[in-house]
C-alpha cells in the first residue's frame, strides 16, 4: 500500500517557529514530526511515500533522502505554489492505482491505521475519514455518520453556530484511486471544502472510522508543547528515543549530565546537551540537543529547543524556548513563548497563557 504525507503548508499558525524550521521538521524528542509519521506508516506495512512539499522543500528532501535510512521508499512531489490538500495528490494521480492513505504532515497520532484499512475495505468504501472527537471543532472538518459508519454530512471549519457535531476529521484518508477523478488538475482544491461534499451530493460510499488512541493537530505551540508532554505521560505511543537511565527518564547518546543535578521523571535530554553542576530538570522538561544548562539553572515542564543556553542560576517553567535561544544568568522566563534571539524581555504571547490549564501537577523543584 501507498501513502501520500501532505507536507507542502508554510505554518503559519506556528509562526516565527515555522520561519527558522519547515513545519514537518519541527523536532519532537529531536527527530522531524514528519519521522515519528514515517515510522507509524511503516510499522503498519506502508513502505512506499510520496510527500507532497512546496515550502522549503529542499531542507526535507535533503534530511529524508530517498527514505532508505527508515526502510522505506520516499519520493516527492514538488508544487511552486500550493494547490490545496486534493489538489496535491491529484498530482501523484499516475502512482496512485490501488487503495492509499493520506496523512495531513502537520499531525502527530498513534491510531492503529492497520485497522482503519480493514474498516475500509469492509465497508466497500470510495473514501474513509478517520475521525477524533474534540471539544472544540470549529478549526476542522466536521463529520456526521450513521451507526455503520456511512458519513451523512461534512463541512469544513463551519461557524460556531453551524457546528452539528463534535466528531472531526483526523487528516488522515483512506481513499480508492476512483476519488481522483472528482479532483481537477493542477488547481487548488481542498478535500474538506470541496471532494468529500461533492462526493456525498453524488452518493458515493463515503465513511468514517472512529478509532481509539491519541490524535492531536501540531498547529499551534501550545499543542507542540502538548505533545511532548503527552509522550512523557504515556498518553502517545511514540518513540521518545535515548536510553531509559532510570523509569521515565531519557537521555540521549553523548548528553553530559553532572551527578549532582536532580532529574524528576519523566523528562527527555537529547544527545549532546549538558546539564552542569547542581542544576535541576523538573518533571516534563525535554532538553533539546546540545542545549546547555548551566549551573543551580531550574527547567521544569518546558521545551528547551537545541543549542540553546540557560544561563547560570536562571529558572525556566512552563515556556517553549527556541533552538539557539540564551537566556541570561540569574534569569527567570515564566509561561513564556520565546523565539528572539534577541528579545530580552520575555513579553508573554497570548495563547500561551493557556498552557496553564493542562492538567498536570504543579510541583516545584527546589535546590
Amino acid at each position: 500500500m501507498k501513502a501520500v504525507i501532505l507536507a507542502g503548508g508554510s505554518g503559519t499558525r506556528l509562526r516565527t517557529a515555522s520561519d527558522r524550521t519547515p513545519k514537518p521538521m519541527l523536532p519532537l524528542f529531536g527527530k522531524p514530526a514528519m519521522e515519528h509519521s514515517i515510522r507509524l506508516l511503516k510499522k503498519h506495512g506502508v513502505k512506499d511515500i510520496l510527500v507532497a512539499l512546496s515550502y522549503r522543500a529542499k531542507e526535507i528532501m535533503d534530511y529524508f533522502g530517498d527514505g532508505s535510512k527508515w526502510r522505506v521508499k520516499i519520493n516527492y512531489s514538488l508544487e511552486e505554489k500550493p494547490i490545496g490538500t486534493a489538489g496535491a495528490v491529484k498530482r501523484a494521480q499516475s502512482g496512485l492505482d490501488e487503495t492509499f492513505i493520506v496523512v495531513a504532515g502537520d499531525i502527530v497520532t498513534d491510531l492503529n491505521l492497520s485497522v482503519a484499512v480493514e474498516f475500509h475495505r469492509r465497508s466497500s468504501a470510495m473514501a474513509t475519514v478517520l475521525l477524533h472527537e474534540v471539544q472544540d471543532p470549529s478549526d476542522f472538518g466536521v463529520v456526521a455518520a450513521e451507526p455503520d459508519g456511512r458519513v451523512t454530512r461534512y463541512v469544513e471549519k463551519p461557524p460556531p453556530d453551524g457546528i452539528f457535531s463534535s466528531k472531526i476529521s483526523t487528516g488522515i484518508y483512506i481513499l480508492e484511486p476512483d476519488v481522483l477523478g472528482s479532483i481537477p488538475y493542477e488547481q487548488p482544491c481542498d478535500f474538506g471544502r470541496e471532494v468529500f461534499p461533492r462526493l456525498l451530493h453524488n452518493m458515493d460510499p463515503v465513511y468514517a472510522c472512529e478509532l481509539p488512541g491519541y490524535w492531536c493537530d501540531v498547529g499551534n505551540m501550545i499543542q507542540y508543547r502538548a505533545v511532548h508532554f503527552d509522550a512523557l505521560m504515556g498518553k502517545l505511543d511514540m518513540e521518545i528515543g535515548g536510553k531509559e537511565v532510570e523509569k521515565g527518564v531519557y537521555v540521549e547518546k553523548d548528553a553530559l549530565v553532572h551527578r549532582s543535578v536532580q532529574l524528576i521523571a519523566p523528562l527527555f535530554i537529547g544527545s549532546g546537551a549538558e546539564v552542569r553542576r547542581n542544576a535541576a530538570l523538573g518533571e516534563l522538561s525535554v532538553i533539546g540537543a546540545d542545549a546547555l544548562i548551566d549551573e543551580a539553572a531550574i527547567v521544569e515542564r518546558s521545551i528547551i529547543g537545541s543549542g540553546a543556553f540557560i544561563g547560570r542560576a536562571s529558572n525556566v517553567s512552563d515556556c517553549v524556548i527556541a533552538s539557539g535561544y540564551h537566556l541570561a544568568d540569574n534569569d527567570t522566563a515564566h509561561n513564556r513563548l520565546v523565539f528572539d534571539l534577541h528579545d530580552r524581555a520575555h513579553e508573554p504571547d497570548a495563547d500561551i497563557e493557556l498552557l496553564e490549564d493542562l492538567p498536570i501537577a504543579d510541583r516545584r523543584i527546589k535546590v
